[in-house]
């Protein structure tokens, strides 16, 4: 049978990984010199309070190769004839992928495959969830790696951010572009999609950039959420606007990695969607 393992930075549940049977390899985050595993979502809370209260900068680290070695041979242990499929961040956004890589292929007699999900967050944890329900349907090794490489083209997620301090801060935006954005609340949009951090609109305040955010997305999906950083103050605005456009009652709401929010910032909200295959 083919079993999954994944990084911290999908979010999944305590209860999620036990019921489907999923091995997590944490990420690390430095604050004011004091180490934190990522972990899983109910434990971000503690991290993100720190965080806010200090003010500082963070640094994350991805994971050894020795930690995924430890998660391979758990699963090896209880069924020595398993397949393994290792998902990881983005290789856009960090070098996971190598560390998972270089475990995988210390086992030659064994059917062991490290993918890069093109993923980061919550899209990552969509991505995981499409390839559960296809590995629960039956799909072989060989057809859940073609269905990897078909998700990877059609999940996109979008993000609206509360600052732009720390995307500044990282390189990601001009610094002098930053102060002024915060100055005149010019709120980018962006999309990370198929392993690219793009800027597809700028509006002057949230609402308007909620609008922009909507316009984008594609016609049909069979699948969205929306996810906040830290902070869900914005989230309520985001659900209403989706409800109105699109006559939903309800919606998913996960929160996001602090691997991915140190890099983004506390407040800012986004929305994933899976786009079908039909447009």
């Amino acid at each position: 049978m083919v079993k999954f393992i994944v990084d911290s930075t999908f979010g999944v549940t305590r209860e999620y990984a036990r019921e489907n049977d999923i091995k997590i390899v944490s990420l690390t985050l430095l604050l004011n010199g004091k180490e934190y595993d990522e972990g899983y979502p109910d434990e971000w809370d503690t991290f993100y309070k720190e965080y806010v209260r200090s003010k500082a900068a963070a640094k994350t680290s991805q994971p050894s190769p020795d930690k995924y070695r430890i998660a391979i041979d758990e699963i090896f242990a209880q069924d020595e004839n398993s397949e393994i499929i290792i998902m990881t961040i983005a290789d856009r956004l960090s070098g996971t992928i190598g560390s998972a890589k270089i475990a995988a292929a210390q086992y030659s007699d064994k059917r062991v495959v490290a993918i890069n999900s093109n993923e980061a967050g919550p899209s990552a944890l969509m991505f995981l969830r499409e390839m559960v329900k296809a590995q629960q349907a039956g799909a072989t090794m060989d057809e859940l790696l073609a269905f990897a490489d078909e998700l990877k083209d059609r999940i996109a997620m979008q993000f609206i951010p509360a600052s732009l301090t720390e995307l500044a801060r990282g390189g990601r935006v001009n610094k002098l572009l930053s102060r002024l954005g915060n100055i005149l609340k010019i709120k980018p949009v962006f999309e990370f999609a198929k392993n690219d951090l793009t800027v597809y609109a700028k509006a002057l305040g949230f609402n308007r950039a909620v609008e922009a955010a909507i316009a984008h997305l594609p016609q049909k999906f069979d699948s969205i959420l929306v996810y906040y950083i830290g902070d869900d103050k914005n989230i309520e605005p985001l659900k209403d606007r989706l409800f109105r456009k699109f006559g939903m009652s309800s919606i998913q709401v996960e929160p996001m990695c602090p691997v991915g929010g140190v890099h983004i910032g506390v407040g800012t909200v986004g929305i994933v969607t899976l786009a079908s295959k039909e447009q």
